[in-house]
């Protein structure tokens, strides 16, 4: 199953109606809204374009969904909003992140065959970007990836990152 079938039936599964639009406030491309029992998610019809970034605004928006339901703030008139709807977006963001591209997929594909990337970024059907900020996150957690075979992902350096080899 790709990814973008993984999240609509995930949609699914927890009653959400997916619907396209041209346009949604303030030049965003997606919007979760919960009100009353009822769960939706408008995304802007131009993403139908560009599949890769369809399926991370879709994750971003289910993000909202199971991170930050109750935690809306309607507008950025003051420095404490911006703050609230900036953590509340990468909140988001994180779960986004850590649905599309679990660490298991990263050490795979890298054992695999990709070796830039933008390779990886293919084969997790994802941005450069998203993979980027999939790595940042992970990277506060911890300062490399096992690889496996003595090999380890070092992240203490992004956006750049290389590949070390114990041979000791």
């Amino acid at each position: 199953m790709n990814k973008l079938d993984a999240l609509l039936d995930l949609a699914n599964n927890e009653e959400i109606e997916i619907y396209y639009t041209d346009k949604i406030a303030d030049d965003i491309k997606g919007l979760y809204i919960n009100r009353q029992g009822l769960k939706i998610i408008s995304l802007l019809n131009s993403l139908k374009q560009n599949n890769a970034k369809l399926i991370e605004i879709l994750a971003e928006e289910l993000g909202h969904h199971f991170t930050s339901v109750g935690n809306y703030v309607s507008s950025k008139n003051s420095y404490k909003n911006k703050i609230l709807i900036d953590k509340t977006e990468n909140k988001a963001l994180k779960w986004a992140c850590e649905f599309l591209i679990t660490e298991e997929e990263i050490i795979h594909v890298i054992n695999s065959h990709a070796t830039s990337v933008y390779e990886i970024a293919e084969e997790l059907q994802v941005s450069i970007n998203f993979l980027l900020k999939r790595l940042e996150f992970l990277s506060k957690k911890k300062s490399m990836l096992d690889l496996g075979n003595n090999r380890f992902l070092v992240l203490t350096n992004l956006p750049n990152f290389y590949i070390y080899e114990d041979i000791f």
